[in-house]
């Protein structure tokens, strides 16, 4: 499909940051995502042309909001999740930049815990989001929609990522490989390899995460032609 089509008729989107998985009324589980490579990608998204959806988790303010996009603030997984599922439509592309949590606390107590508590915390596992919305895709019969995803590994990293594209049926998937000092949460710079499901790839040399938003619009445009 054309770039200028592409542009007119999809909407965009994207999913930036961590999640909070709250144990008690203060405390909770979390990563250090800073969501600063989701909010570049919708930045660009926005710049190019697209209709973008940003929905970011607990982000600093400066990666909070688009200007002349539709942004949505979640806190839990499933949080994100629901509004993922709100934003779908036929012709979508959806970003899965943000590091959702993959566990929660089968139990939130109610008030703030105290050491002499000692709990024991027993933590379930969280709806994996781009298995859910596959099942959602379907079931809606949704049509032209387009995974991304983004993977955070440090052993196997590849494998690892390669692994996680055939599972989760995605067009295409971004490694982001935490073992570089340049690349990872809460720095300026990736090193990115971009996967395609037909298992050919592309390793990108360091850039900014502000470039990357543009390179990464662009890679999925190429993909979609």
């Amino acid at each position: 499909m054309d770039s200028e089509i592409l542009r007119n008729t999809a909407k965009m989107i994207i999913t930036s940051g961590p999640t909070r998985e709250f144990i008690d009324s203060i405390r909770f589980l979390s990563n250090p995502s800073t969501g600063r490579m989701g909010y570049h990608i919708a930045r660009a998204g926005i710049n190019i042309g697209y209709k973008i959806s940003y929905i970011h988790g607990p982000v600093p303010s400066r990666y909070r909001d688009i200007r002349d996009g539709k942004n949505i603030a979640v806190t839990s997984t499933i949080d994100m999740l629901n509004a993922v599922i709100s934003e779908l439509q036929d012709n979508s592309i959806l970003i899965m930049t943000a590091a959702p949590a993959d566990y929660r606390p089968e139990v939130k107590f109610e008030h703030k815990l105290k050491k002499k508590d000692n709990p024991e915390i027993k933590l379930v596992q969280n709806p994996d989001i781009l298995l859910s919305v596959q099942k959602h895709i379907a079931e809606a019969g949704l049509k032209n929609v387009t995974l991304i995803g983004f993977a955070a590994e440090m052993q196997n990293a590849y494998d690892y990522a390669y692994s996680k594209l055939i599972k989760k049926k995605l067009d295409l998937i971004f490694l982001n490989d935490l073992s570089k000092e340049q690349s990872g949460f809460g720095v300026e710079t990736n090193e990115l390899t971009v996967i395609r499901k037909d298992n050919t790839h592309s390793k990108w040399p360091v850039e900014t995460k502000e470039k990357l938003g543009y390179q990464i619009v662009e890679e999925i445009e190429r993909w979609l032609q």
